[in-house]
């Protein structure tokens, strides 16, 4: 493996902000097959663990779903080569180039991913099937990282073409498709309860979603990608920034508005849709249909963040893209 020492791929020095996290991301779809995953690893010294997610969406409504952890010490930079949790590996191959991501163990293999909406123990019976998971990701940068922030705390984004093979149930699939991964390191609150990151409370009901942040990425074939965040205001509306690459060429997305629909009686989202406008006044609108779910929880006291990662269909243009529409909500219990 290349040593990543010296580059923001590398473990950078922890704050005294217990809430700081340092995490790995990479996202795919097939466009063919619509096999898709998002996969996060994350490092938490404030609270002595590192976790794992890693799950695939394996056509329709189904979605295999993973999840691990590993104690961990204050020194990040012991995990440079070491990028393990539970069952899934990183490996950097060449900083800023070339990655692989692997899963050897077991999964939840799901036929409708939006039942993890609901409390465990009042799923059905037979609401998953316990499967074994193997799975290679090879993953070739197609871009330079767009830093959003870079120093003591940052985060840069990159587009990427991935290609593997995958081994659930005694069912082998290829995959081909393109994604978005990201880093991230300072201190990161996952409630969104406190600071500008959002307006008040930003509590979501069934009856009435409400939420707070909204985060996406996609690409339009090997030529095309963007990616940002929306940030709800104190009038509702979320507004936000990121970034595009079209062609050759690099540039900021700027004053992007998003506007969801959600299923009826629910805070999982349907349809997205989104302007905005390049750095260089290029006005861009992309409408989007969700065609597969992972809800994904974090508790906190006396309720929780649900980031419902919906796989996503886009048109641009008229051209068709995929990628991952987020949406986040906080919820009382």
């Amino acid at each position: 493996m290349t040593t990543v020492t010296g580059t923001d791929e590398a473990m950078h020095p922890t704050g005294e902000d217990r809430a700081w996290s340092e995490s790995y991301y990479f996202n795919f779809v097939d466009p063919k097959t619509r096999v898709g995953m998002f996969t996060r690893m994350g490092f938490r010294p404030g609270n002595g663990w590192a976790d794992a997610l890693h799950a695939v969406y394996l056509g329709g409504s189904r979605v295999a779903f993973t999840y691990g952890r590993r104690d961990i010490g204050q020194d990040l930079s012991a995990y440079d080569g070491d990028l393990k949790v539970g069952n899934l590996a990183l490996d950097c191959e060449d900083p800023f180039r070339r990655w692989t991501v692997r899963y050897e163990g077991p999964a939840q293999d799901i036929p409708d991913g939006a039942i993890l909406m609901t409390r465990a123990k009042l799923r059905p019976e037979g609401w998953h099937t316990p499967a074994h998971l193997s799975m290679q990701v090879d993953v070739e940068a197609l871009t330079e990282p767009h830093f959003a922030a870079r120093g003591a705390h940052g985060h840069f984004e990159q587009s990427l073409r991935a290609t593997g093979r995958l081994a659930i149930g005694g069912e082998e699939i290829a995959f081909d498709g393109f994604g978005v991964r990201d880093k991230s390191w300072g201190p990161r609150n996952w409630s969104g309860s406190s600071g500008a990151a959002s307006a008040g409370p930003a509590l979501s009901t069934a009856a009435a979603p409400n939420p707070f942040i909204f985060w996406f990425s996609m690409n339009f074939g090997a030529g095309t990608s963007l990616g940002g965040s929306c940030f709800r205001r104190a009038d509702g509306t979320l507004l936000g920034s990121g970034w595009i690459q079209d062609g050759e060429g690099m540039d900021t997305l700027e004053d992007v508005r998003v506007e969801t629909i959600f299923r009826p009686g629910s805070i999982l989202h349907e349809t997205v849709s989104m302007t905005a406008r390049t750095g260089k006044g290029r006005e861009v609108r992309i409408e989007g249909r969700v065609i597969n779910m992972c809800p994904t929880k974090i508790p906190f006291p006396g309720g929780a963040t649900f980031v419902n990662e919906g796989l996503a269909r886009f048109t641009m243009d008229g051209r068709e893209g995929f990628g991952i529409a987020e949406s986040w909500h906080n919820v009382r219990e």
